[in-house]
Parts: structure tokens; sequence; C-alpha cells
């Protein structure tokens, strides 16, 4: 607003007072009602903030009770927890179990001779190269058989790499990945260099061979003093044999090469703490329910803290007189009404005793909470856990044994669907030649391939002569899928040796179009050998089939509905029949509806985005009209000022007029002095 500062000069009243006076007159009453609209849209807009916060909690509360995992977990009893710890997986198998630790995994240690100890930690070592083989060791007589799925081990030991010293050597190889770390000790006589494989296991042993720039490389001295092989027993000792844990469960032994073993129960892992031969332990693997029950509390927590939520936001004060910021929306009340029907309604798709959750105990009271009778939730998961299961998971059945469910998007509904395949999906697929050799040697032990478009790098298979096909075809099978670049790309190759026809095939372990193999290069004799050459093998297929009547998507073996009732569910189908393969049966459970539907409620575009945005708008609407009164404001007051202006010169003239005639009539001659002149 413009501030009057010479008005009323002219006149002399305080017509600047009397501008704002009138200004502010005009001000004050819609003002006020933009304050107050805007104070009510700011603190709705508030109030709808902490209701999606409250439903967000909510919906994050149920994610376990969506998760078939948490309804089937399992838990471990040890009647001694001192010799290992066990964990189990929810698909473990439930049952008694005896355990004996009988050996710990041990990784093999080397330390160099007694006899040629260093005087100094950084004593000179000499050169060269130490090369290091992985595999069985094993003594009196000294024999090694050398692992060919571990990558061999060069050490290049130079000026270049400052590592010809003792502590240079031990730096060197702790700093890169040689399979092995290095410490030095000093037992009292000098300083011995330690070598200590990284993996425990018997196979993981070491053989190291020198090459010593001295010329000399089993003698004991410079470089040669590191090696450790069937001609050097007098350079290393081996101080740790190389061991695998040995463990006998319910009467069979079972060896790993360290100590957390898996496989031996199924779904358990066994963390090896202490062997003792003689302790069996009995280990009882059994159904938990304290997972569902904790998920349980958590959901009922999560709703009853929104029914708070929702109460304190529409609720009225009987003695202030006061309603709260949400009193009356309809937004608030749909959304409560929608998830009052979905919490107490029963599961259409279900049947039997178990449909709703006054079924396990969980039942709403008289101010909307829920409140859960404990000694009914736990008789329901003892009873029927599986009903319990369906009633809050997606459930998905098939009637063939070799077709499994595996999920539905949100548009599936629950029913029951068939199932019909044309053609099962295949993988990609070379098939060799006759085989004309078992003898692995210089000119047929090396090629390269493609597996699912993945280049490897090169192969090289273990000079040997293998007993049958069958052997080599594993021996191919284990040096492909050691490959790096394969490995790394998470792709692998099956290989078989057919009998009938004398042949080596090699499959891609994946299924589909996407399935394929390819040799990229083959050594001199490999095709004539092994029956391998360089070319393109025949691709892998997808599955075709349909759902419900309807074409569905094969991708590999996974089969997927993108239409009707069944659109989103995906199926794996396995085995080698076409045709009509049964029904897969589906129910939806609660909170996967539940989870949905509180999604519409705090989703862009839901319910709540859509008042907030609405509430947004107003605030905006309310900023341009405040804007507004202010033009306006300043229009009206320019025109007072005007006017109040051009009154005030008038009444400026009007007193300088006053003066004048006042100035005038004071100086006439008086009546009386001009007669007494006459006379």
């Amino acid at each position: 607003m413009a501030t009057i500062s010479s008005l009323g000069v002219g006149s002399g009243l305080d017509l600047s007072s009397i501008v704002s006076g009138l200004v502010d007159a005009e001000r004050a009453p819609a003002q006020t009602r933009l304050e107050q609209r805007q104070e009510t849209a700011t603190t709705r807009l508030s109030a709808f903030g902490a209701l999606r916060s409250s439903i967000a909690l909510f919906q994050g509360s149920i994610g376990d009770l969506k998760q078939s995992s948490t309804f089937n977990s399992k838990q471990i009893n040890l009647s001694d927890d001192t010799l290992f710890d066990a964990t189990a997986v929810s698909t473990a198998d439930t049952g008694s179990y005896s355990v004996e630790i009988t050996a710990l995994a041990r990784a093999q240690s080397l330390a160099s001779a007694e006899a040629t100890a260093f005087s100094e930690i950084d004593a000179a070592i000499g050169s060269g190269t130490m090369t290091i083989r992985f595999g069985t060791t094993t003594t009196d007589p000294y024999g090694f058989t050398a692992d060919s799925e571990q990558a061999t081990q060069t050490i290049t030991v130079s000026e270049a790499n400052q590592n010809t010293t003792l502590s240079g050597l031990r730096d060197y190889i702790n700093n890169n990945e040689f399979g092995t770390r290095a410490t030095i000790v000093n037992d009292g006589n000098g300083f011995r260099l330690v070598l200590t494989a990284e993996n425990t296991g018997a196979s993981n042993s070491m053989e190291i061979t020198v090459a010593d720039d001295d010329g000399n490389h089993d003698d004991n001295a410079g470089l040669s003093q590191f090696a450790f092989n069937s001609g050097a027993q007098s350079s290393m000792t081996q101080t740790v044999v190389g061991q695998d844990a040995s463990l006998v469960v319910n009467g069979l032994t079972i060896t790993r090469d360290n100590n957390t073993v898996t496989g031996a129960i199924d779904g358990v892992t066994l963390d090896l703490r202490q062997a003792e031969v003689g302790n069996v332990v009995n280990l009882d693997v059994s159904s938990s329910t304290t997972d569902v029950s904790a998920a349980i509390s958590e959901f009922i927590d999560g709703y009853n803290g929104l029914v708070n939520t929702i109460a304190s936001l529409t609720s009225f004060d009987a003695e202030n007189q006061r309603g709260g910021l949400l009193q009356g929306d309809f937004t608030v009340r749909n959304i409560s009404n929608q998830l009052r029907s979905l919490i107490t309604r029963q599961a259409p798709d279900l049947t039997g005793e178990i449909r709703s959750l006054a079924d396990i105990g969980i039942t709403t009271q008289n101010d909307g909470q829920l409140l859960l009778d404990e000694a009914r939730l736990e008789e329901v998961l003892t009873s029927d856990p599986a009903a319990v299961e369906a009633l809050f998971t997606s459930q998905g059945n098939a009637s063939d044994a070799d077709i499994t469910f595996l999920s539905a998007g949100l548009n599936a509904r629950a029913g029951r669907y068939p199932v019909v395949i044309d053609s099962v999906a295949t993988r990609g697929v070379i098939n060799g030649t006759a085989v004309n050799s078992l003898v692995i040697d210089a000119n047929n032990d090396s090629f390269s391939l493609k597996v699912d478009g993945v280049s490897s790098g090169t192969i090289n298979l273990t000079q040997a002569s293998y007993a049958d096909g069958d052997a080599l075809a594993a021996h191919i099978q284990s040096s492909i899928n050691a490959d790096a670049q394969l490995q790394s790309a998470g792709v692998s190759v099956v290989v078989s040796y057919d009998a009938a026809n004398n042949e080596l095939d090699l499959f891609s372990s994946r299924y589909g179009s996407a399935s394929t193999i390819e040799f990229v290069s083959v050594d001199t004799n490999t095709a004539n050998d092994l029956g391998f050459d360089v070319g393109v093998g025949i691709d892998g297929l997808d599955v075709v089939g349909t759902i419900n009547g309807l074409s569905a998507t094969g991708s590999g073996r996974t089969l997927t509905s993108i239409a009707g009732a069944s659109n989103g569910l995906s199926i794996l189908i396995a085995g080698t029949a076409t045709g009509n393969r049964g029904a897969v049966s589906y129910s939806t459970g609660m909170m996967s509806g539940l989870d949905e539907l509180l999604s519409q409620f705090v989703d862009d575009e839901g319910y709540i985005d859509a008042r907030e945005e609405g509430l947004n708008d107003e605030l905006e609407e309310i900023t341009a009209d405040f804007d507004e009164l202010n033009v306006r404001l300043t229009s009206l007051e320019d025109r007072l000022v005007q006017q109040f202006t051009a009154l005030d010169i008038l009444i400026s003239q009007m007193n300088r007029t006053s003066e004048f005639l006042t100035e005038q009539l004071q100086n006439l001659p008086e009546a009386n002095s001009i007669s007494r002149n006459r006379s």
C-alpha cells in the first residue's frame, strides 16, 4: 500500500488516517475470510498427510503376512549347542536327526624350513616364479592330485614387483589373489614364511613348484626355499594338513570342504564349531508359529493405529464443540468403510472352516479396533496351519505334478484354470559326432564357445586318459562351468555321453529361445577325437500353450496368462507331456486384496492424492485472491488519495480566500470617521 506523506497539509485535517482507516475497513472482512480459508485448507492438507502416513505404516505391517515363508518357518532344538549351530529355512524337512562331529575342516599350512630360517624380516630371497596348484596332498609317501577345476596361480618374484625380500613377498601375496595368505613367524631361530590356503578342505591343499633364476630349483636356496612338491620335501614343510569336515548324520558319514555344512539335512545349515567323537547331538526340526504370530500381531497393531488416526481426524469434541480436521469428509469415510468391509468379510474363494479373521480369533470391537484371541490363534495354527496360510496369502496349486505355480499379477482373479500344452520348452544343444578317443592330449585339450550368447575364455581340459565317455563328459562339463566369464554371467552347460550313438551332447542349462550353444574355436584334433567342431547348435524353444482356454506367453519353461480372469498367472511347465495338463487353482488370500486397496488410497492419482491436489489448488486460488485483494485495495487507496487531495486543495483555497476577505474587511475605513471629515 502507498504511504500518504503530505495529505492534509492544506486543510490541516488528518486525512492520511482517514484514508488508511477506510482502506483497512474495506480490507478486514475480505482478508479474514481468506485467512480462514487458507488455514482450513492447510490444516486439512496436513491431516491428509497424517492419514497417508498412517495408511503407509499399516501397509508396511502386512508385508510378512503376504509371504508363504512366514507361515512355514521352522525352529531347531539341539540337545547340545556347544559343538555346532543350526539354522533352517522354511522349506526344511521336519524331523529328528542325530549328528556327530568327528572332524572340522582345516586349511593346509606350509612353513619354510627351520634350517634355512632368515636372520632378517627383509632378507633377500632371490627371484624367479612360484607356481601354485591346488588339489589333494597325501603323505608317507608324498603324493599330489591336482583339482582341475581350480586355476593354477603363478607368482612372479622380481625387482619390478618389489617382492624379492621376505617381507616384500609376504605383502605381494596378500595384496593379490593367489588363493593363499602369507605370514612371517619368528620361531626363535629366525624368520620363516608361512603360507596358508585360503580355503579349507583336503582338495584345497597346495603344490608349489619354483623356477629359480639361479638355475637350481630344488636346492633349498634362494627362491627354491619355498618349493613344496614331490622333488622338494626339505624346503617347505606341511605344518597343518588340509582336512575336510566330517560328520555322521543318522548313521551316514558326510564330508564337506568347509565348516558350513548345507545339504546334509534338507533346508538346514550347520555351522560347525568343535569336533567331539562320540558326542551325538539330537537335532529336532519342527514347525514354528512364532513368525506368523508376530506377523499377525504387527498387522493388528498397524490396523488399530490407522483406526485411531481416522478417529482423531473425524471425531467431535462435544465439550469444546469442536470437530476433527476431517470430520464428515467423504474420502475418509469411504476409506474407512472399504477397510472395514474387507477386514470383516469372508474370503469368497476359500472353503472349509477358516474363511475370515474371526475364524482365527481376530474380532472387531465397538470402537472399530481389532482384538486377538491368542488361544484361538494358537489352536488353529496347530490344527490347520495350511488353512491359516490360505486365508492370508495367495495360493496356487496344480493338479499336474510337473507343473509349478510361480506367481499371479494384480489382475488375476481366484479360480480354477485348465492348462493345455502344445509344445514343451527345449534347451539349446550341440550334438557331437562320433567319439574316437578318450585320451586328452596337447592336440585336443582346448576350445572356446558361446553359451546363451556369452563368450567363454579358452577352456583347457586336463590331459589324461579317461575311463569311459561318462567320465570324459563329466570333466568337460566341470571345465566349461569353471570358466570365469560364464560364471559371472550366470550361465552353464550340461554335458552327457550318448552311449547308443557314441557321441557327446552339450546342452545349455537354460530353457527357451534364449538358450543357445556355439563352438567358436577347437583344437587341432578335437573334431576327430571328441566329435566337436566350430559351428552353431540347435537353439532352444519356449513353451507353447493356453491357460483358461486363452493363448499364453511362453518364456523358457514359464507360461504366463495375458488375458481373461487368469491374466498375470505364471506357471512352470516341466516334464515332456503335451495336451491337457490338468488345471491350476488360484486363491488370492486377504493380504493381496488389502495391499492393492491400500495402494489405491496412497499411490499417485489415488484417493488421498486427489484430495491433496484439490487442496493445493485451493491454496493457489487463495494466494491469487490475496493478490487480487491487494490490487483492489491499492486502487481504492489511490482513488481516495486523489479525492481527499482535491478536497484538501479546495479547503486550502477556501482558507486562503477567507484569509484574504478577512484582511480586506479589516482594512476598510470606519463609517463615523468619514462623516466627521465631511462636516
